[in-house]
């Protein structure tokens, strides 16, 4: 009983938060169309939002540490990009960028899923590595160190959405679409079945739960979220080149996760905000920027191990857990939370 009242308290409370995030983002571009860099900044979250999103099924509910998030996010820009520079409508390119992605996923998954721990972050890590050189060595087909220019804008209906501002909606409703794909996902047989091999993976499999199965389903969908969300950030800038898939980028994708907090739904959302955020304001302190970065993200992970949206979950479990009992004798009102 206890924990199904905390459980029904924290999904409330993170549908209020969400309700509120999604509301102040979808009126700001009204409100504020001049202020082209905040537009932009809001796009780059969102895109964010969607990476970690995917990267928190594989991460936060299965289970696997991955420090390779960046070359998935490549793999999907370079993908889209290539093909709509060869003219392919770019909805489309974007979906074939992702597919791309989930299939190198689906692929590195096979060995990867006998790792655990530091293992598979040091393999995950290889990867991420090898998939930049192949970008920076690619000749005149990824452009080298030079990179891709002149990637078209979005396109729908006829409609471009060449300026921030129109891009962001769109980027809203991907953000929308990706957090609902999660949820279901979360809630369903295949959801409970990651819960169960994160926590205890030996006994699940004794139960008859194929952890090769499951692992290699959430690296896949990280993958194709980190591939989506590449291909949104090519059309985004409409420029790339093997330094915005660097190790940096993942191990960014990973404080943002271990800061906002793992295996829930706004995790990402305030993971990604409060990094963007310290980013942007760090940036006036020039050579000592990574050095305040570092202290801020040392405290936040010492004071709140579980991240903020985990810190908050944990609190509010213990507040129901503590409700006093009320006791009544053939009262339908009366309840108890004892024992439950």
């Amino acid at each position: 009983m206890r924990k199904l009242i905390s459980g029904m308290a924290n999904k409330r409370i993170q549908k209020s938060i969400f309700a509120v995030l999604i509301l102040i983002a979808a009126i700001y571009p009204v409100l504020f169309s001049g202020e082209t860099y905040m537009l932009f900044l809001l796009c780059l979250l969102g895109i964010y939002i969607i990476v970690n999103t995917g990267f928190d099924l594989s991460f936060g509910y299965s289970g696997q540490i991955s420090l390779g998030q960046a070359g998935f996010y490549a793999i999907g820009a370079y993908i889209t990009a290539l093909l709509s520079l060869s003219g392919a409508p770019v909805i489309f390119t974007m979906f074939c960028g992702a597919a791309a992605a989930a299939l190198v996923g689906f692929i590195l998954a096979k060995p990867c899923v006998k790792l655990v721990h530091h293992f598979l972050a040091i393999v995950t890590i290889g990867f991420g590595e090898i998939v930049r050189l192949i970008v920076l060595n690619g000749g005149e087909v990824t452009g080298g160190p030079d990179g891709l220019i002149g990637i078209p804008p979005l396109s729908l209906f006829g409609f471009e959405l060449d300026d921030y501002g129109t891009y962001f909606y769109f980027v809203l409703i991907m953000v929308l679409i990706f957090l609902l794909a999660k949820v279901r996902l979360v809630d369903s047989r295949v959801g409970r079945a990651f819960l169960a091999i994160r926590d205890n993976p030996d006994a699940s499999e004794a139960f008859g739960l194929k952890l090769s199965r499951y692992k290699s389903l959430a690296f896949t969908v990280s993958a194709f979220y980190a591939g989506f969300g590449g291909a949104l950030y090519a059309h985004l800038v409409r420029f790339i080149s093997p330094e915005s898939f660097s190790a940096e980028q993942s191990n960014m994708f990973l404080v943002m996760i271990l800061i906002g907090g793992m295996g829930t739904l706004v995790g990402p959302l305030l993971g990604s905000t409060i990094i963007i955020a310290v980013t942007e304001v760090l940036q006036q302190f020039g050579n000592y920027q990574m050095l305040i970065y570092g202290i801020i993200i040392i405290f936040v992970l010492f004071v709140m191990p579980n991240g903020i949206a985990g810190t908050i979950r944990n609190r509010y479990y213990h507040d129901f857990a503590n409700v006093p009992a009320r006791k009544g004798k053939g009262d339908a009102s009366s309840y108890t939370v004892e024992g439950g």
